[in-house]
């Protein structure tokens, strides 16, 4: 029998309370509540799959309302992952990340997503030296361009430069993402690298 599919506190608190905080209204923290997340009080050890999942559903309907639900799950995917990257544990994968750059991070991408679940399990072939097919047994929404979001997030903030992160032979569970980026310029590698901000090594729209 194969265990409850749970997701841990330190990944609701990355999106919920880290990234969303001062952005969700009162409305939106009520309905929040009534799904099982209430966050007056300490978070839970662990959600199921299927509360986070309706979590994201809330957020992407109250933050990005009249927004398609594709570039919202993305948003969120992308919002989670700047938080996530301020973590303890995190800021510890970050820093790895930069040294070892973007094809090394997702080659232990597997790592990173079981620190947040039970359940995650990836898979990887390499194309070339910035590209490759990753595939997830679960995308962790309705959506899975939240993982696209956060997966090319991930790539900017290790040192990769216009990241393309597409979802295909999405089953409503688990999806295969095709990921190329380009090697970031050194100035803007080295400047990321001096004053420590993330935010430098992603290109801008």
């Amino acid at each position: 029998m194969n265990p409850e599919k749970l997701v841990f506190a330190q990944t609701v608190d990355a999106l919920f309370v880290r990234a969303l905080e001062n952005r969700l209204t009162p409305a939106c923290r009520e309905h929040l509540k009534r799904a099982g997340l209430d966050l007056d009080k300490k978070l839970e050890r662990t959600y199921t799959l299927e509360q986070w999942r309706e979590f994201l559903r809330i957020a992407a309907g109250h933050v990005y309302g009249g927004v398609p639900a594709e570039a919202a799950y993305y948003s969120l995917g992308e919002r989670f992952m700047d938080a996530y990257f301020g973590t303890f544990f995190g800021r510890a994968l970050l820093g790895v990340g930069r040294l070892a750059g973007p094809r090394r991070m997702l080659l232990r991408a597997d790592v990173g997503f079981r620190a947040g679940n039970n359940f995650s399990e990836v898979k990887i072939v390499e194309r070339g030296a910035t590209s490759l097919e990753l595939w997830m047994n679960d995308v962790l929404a309705d959506q899975p361009t939240f993982a696209a979001g956060l997966l090319a997030r991930a790539v900017a903030l290790c040192g990769g430069w216009r990241v393309v992160a597409l979802p295909e032979e999405f089953d409503g569970t688990a999806a295969t993402f095709h990921l190329r980026w380009s090697e970031a310029p050194v100035e803007t590698a080295l400047s990321a690298t001096e004053d420590g901000s993330a935010g430098d090594a992603r290109p801008q729209a």
